[in-house]
């Protein structure tokens, strides 16, 4: 629902306009990932107001950097990843604090830390950060809304994944819904592509310009041109 969201948002706050044939190339993208994902769901009222809350964050999170690399203040990837991290990692310790998991990094530091696992943290880390600035150079040179399609259509590529790594079991539905998405995120790429090589291509006028006041008409030419000619 990131999408649906990241319209909303874009529409109410900032004044966009999509196109009907944007609308439409949502919808199998959208019905593709529920089928997808369909499975042995459990309900909760906590658990599906922090659901809706993660993707109306995730929606504002997207517009926000889209709207910061291309709007007024025109910041380069990694200008903005310098100033968000320390600040990510201010929440990421606070809510780790909240939780007492700082505690159990301490204890587990303590006796169970080594340095294979060092490495592994530090090439994790290196990981995020590259995706972290492929993930904004892409909002900069795409939209927020395309960001959204393109994270639905990882959210199925990693049940593929899964099934092909782990030999996890999916059912026909799942199946299904896998091939919609990935037809749902192709008919929206088209219609971004053709819109823009619209927006690009020059107009041109249905009537040409008036000539301004005293300059000779084409039939006027032609005419002193034949002149010139005869004498």
């Amino acid at each position: 629902m990131t999408p649906v969201f990241t319209i909303a948002i874009s529409v109410a706050f900032l004044a966009k306009r999509y196109s009907g044939k944007t609308y439409l190339s949502l919808l199998p993208l959208l019905m593709g990932v529920y089928m997808a994902t369909v499975g042995d769901y459990s309900y909760t009222a906590m658990g599906f107001f922090l659901t809706v809350l993660g993707t109306v964050l995730a929606a504002t999170k997207t517009v926000v950097t889209n709207r910061i690399q291309v709007g007024r203040l025109q910041l380069h990837p990694l200008d903005l990843l310098l100033r968000m991290s320390p600040l990510a990692f201010v929440q990421t310790v606070i809510f780790s604090w909240m939780k007492g998991e700082l505690d159990d990094v301490v204890s587990f530091c303590q006796t169970e830390m080594s340095w294979k696992l060092v490495l592994a943290l530090l090439v994790n880390g290196i990981i995020a950060f590259f995706l972290n600035y492929v993930s904004f150079t892409a909002n900069k040179k795409t939209s927020a809304l395309t960001m959204t399609v393109a994270a639905n259509v990882k959210q199925v590529l990693s049940i593929v994944v899964a099934v092909t790594v782990f030999n996890t079991t999916i059912g026909f539905l799942n199946g299904l819904g896998i091939m919609i998405t990935l037809f749902g995120g192709a008919c929206y790429s088209y219609v971004e592509w053709s819109e823009k090589n619209q927006r690009a291509r020059p107009m041109t006028p249905a009537f040409p310009p008036p000539s301004p006041p005293g300059a000779a008409t084409p039939s006027e030419k032609e005419e002193l041109l034949s002149v010139r000619v005869v004498n």
